[in-house]
């Protein structure tokens, strides 16, 4: 009987799909959920740096630089954090919803990497994942981070691989 189920969310039909495989779980045997998403802001702070050889002469300089990384830095946070909670706003309403309880989880990272802590440090002992997320590439099986959860965590991992579309029919 699994007690805790981690649910790495970004809102694609895949992540959804599994989100309510998790809620049903959860109602049928008083599990806890945990939903997280992962956001990367310092992934966006060095491609800023890369970029700033090609502003205009006065943007180039050291103090100017300086504001000019705050000010992207805080932006980009911000915006991250509010993609985040939107993501996290949907898992707690469909908790709150199905009446089970659902703790929220925001990473700041590498995806992946995050989630392979995150999942291993916690005491949860199933994890519901989509197979593909929102940068699917057509064709594809199992997306990049998929994979590398699956072959780096020690729990019990179930992929969600098919969805209904909006008639309710099976989609692989």
């Amino acid at each position: 009987m699994y007690r805790s189920i981690y649910l790495p969310l970004d809102n694609s039909a895949y992540a959804l799909a599994g989100l309510d495989l998790g809620i049903a779980l959860a109602k049928a045997t008083g599990a806890q959920l945990a939903g997280s998403h992962v956001y990367a802001a310092k992934l966006h702070d060095r491609r800023f740096r890369q970029m700033e050889g090609g502003l205009p002469e006065p943007y180039r300089k050291e103090e100017k630089l300086v504001e000019q990384r705050d000010i992207h830095d805080d932006l980009i946070t911000r915006g991250l954090s509010i993609i985040t909670d939107s993501y996290l706003d949907v898992f707690a309403s469909r908790c709150a919803a199905a009446e089970v309880s659902g703790r929220r989880v925001s990473l700041e990272g590498r995806n992946w990497r995050k989630l392979v802590e995150d999942i291993n440090s916690s005491d949860c002992d199933l994890v519901i994942m989509g197979s593909l997320g929102l940068g699917a590439v057509p064709a594809s099986q199992l997306g990049s981070v998929a994979d590398r959860v699956a072959r780096r965590i020690d729990r019990d991992l179930l992929i969600v691989r098919a969805v209904e579309d909006s008639a309710g029919a099976g989609v692989d």
